[in-house]
């Protein structure tokens, strides 16, 4: 039996949820969507209970995929190693020792893992000798699917410490830390590759915009675009992220007599755990230098698939269109049935140019909030997917913005 080597170095692991905006395509026909349909109740961020669910299925499909390779005939050649240690392995680990009693390399085990979970990505461009430590393995699928390095307690607490990556570290080691949570946060900042009015960080078109656009995932991209070596699809390119998809919905709602003001910050500067965070404090400077505002939109992409995000709409491809409402279930939101409102008449008028451009009835109800607490008339709107092309979000952007100024303008 394997001895329990403690390491050699404290170590502190903090599981928490975080909630990947996957939401369901199984929609009523009716405007408002059915109000009493089963929730998940965790709270993101703030875990009452281990997350033992969690863990246990992810232990099952390494076990599925354990047993896959099984099946499979060894394969030769080094492999690469794994990354994200737990402490430092000191001696060789019960599952390399495993893999050594079955005659087999530990290549196609790797394989199957890349193949059965892409977050994981045991491989490198470095060609080192292969460590099978299961607690790195986990490490590993843990720090990729965060985007936290969860051995770093620096890291870690950054996440909810933001200005802790200012302060200067007393130790003479060099540590690369993150950019200021806000680098943009001013309001005549301005970025050199972001699209249109002259690359302001806080793009105004009009006076006294109505309606207030920024981007929490704003580094959400497009495959299509994107280099083909590019393991997820996210940017900063910002041409090819939401950010562009914001620019065309503000410039063509600005052509229909709409004043409007886009946030351009990156909320996504530290990490993806800490955008919504960093998104609140943006959303919020927003309706304070513009109180003007009635309509705030978080313009988002979906990771689902091309079939369920595109249609044909006159006769052109269109990515479709999702309004996302955060409901008061899990935690307070004053905002909740206006929002809603708001939501029906938008997908009704999208529906009434086409029926197809929209996921299901147009809308999904969820239990969180998603800073929609801030104001009335806060919705999140999913525009396409990670798989359309820019053309298509183009074509989606404007179709949005034709019956955003019906809506405006018949509120008048």
């Amino acid at each position: 039996m394997r001895r329990w080597v403690r390491p050699r170095f404290p170590t502190v692991i903090w599981f928490t949820w975080s909630h990947s905006r996957k939401h369901s395509t199984d929609h009523q026909k009716d405007d408002i969507p059915p109000v009493g349909r089963p929730q998940q109740t965790f709270q993101p961020f703030l875990p009452k209970r281990f997350p033992w669910t969690s863990l246990v299925l992810y232990a099952s499909v390494l076990s599925i995929i354990g047993v896959l390779f099984l099946s499979q005939p060894g394969t030769k050649g080094t492999v690469l190693p794994v990354t994200g240690h737990v402490g430092v392995p000191t001696k060789r680990s019960w599952l390399a020792l495993t893999l050594k009693r079955w005659h087999a390399t530990p290549a196609t085990f790797l394989n199957w893992l890349d193949q059965g979970l892409p977050l994981v990505k045991l491989s490198s461009q470095h060609r080192q000798t292969f460590h099978a430590h299961v607690r790195s393995l986990i490490m590993t699928a843990l720090t990729d699917i965060s985007g936290v390095e969860l051995n770093s307690l620096q890291k870690i607490l950054e996440i909810e410490i933001p200005g802790l990556s200012r302060v200067p570290l007393t130790r003479a080691v060099k540590v690369s830390t993150p950019p200021p949570s806000r680098p943009h946060s001013g309001q005549n900042a301005v970025g050199s590759t972001l699209p249109g009015d002259g690359g302001r960080v806080w793009a105004e078109l009009g006076t006294r915009p109505l309606v207030g656009i920024y981007q929490t995932h704003s580094r959400e991209a497009f495959w299509p675009v994107l280099p083909k070596h590019s393991s997820a699809a996210y940017s900063m390119d910002w041409p090819k992220t939401v950010v562009q998809v914001g620019w065309w919905l503000a410039q063509d709602l600005h052509a229909l007599g709409i004043s409007v003001i886009q946030s351009r910050v990156d909320n996504m500067s530290q990490g993806l755990l800490a955008s919504y965070s960093e998104s609140y404090n943006t959303a919020k400077d927003l309706l304070k230098w513009y109180p003007s505002v009635h309509i705030l939109l978080d313009i988002h992409r979906s990771d689902k698939p091309l079939n369920e995000t595109t249609a044909v709409v006159r006769g052109v491809k269109t990515a479709r269109i999702l309004l996302v409402v955060g409901s008061n279930k899990l935690l307070p939101n004053p905002y909740s049935q206006q929002n809603l409102h708001l939501a029906v008449r938008i997908a009704r008028g999208l529906r009434k140019i086409s029926p197809a451009i929209v996921q299901g009835n147009g809308i999904d109800q969820v239990p969180y909030r998603y800073n929609q607490q801030l104001a009335p008339g806060d919705l999140l709107v999913e525009i396409g997917g990670s798989y359309n092309t820019l053309g298509e979000e183009r074509n989606a952007a404007k179709i949005l913005a034709q019956v955003l100024s019906q809506v405006i303008k018949r509120q008048k």
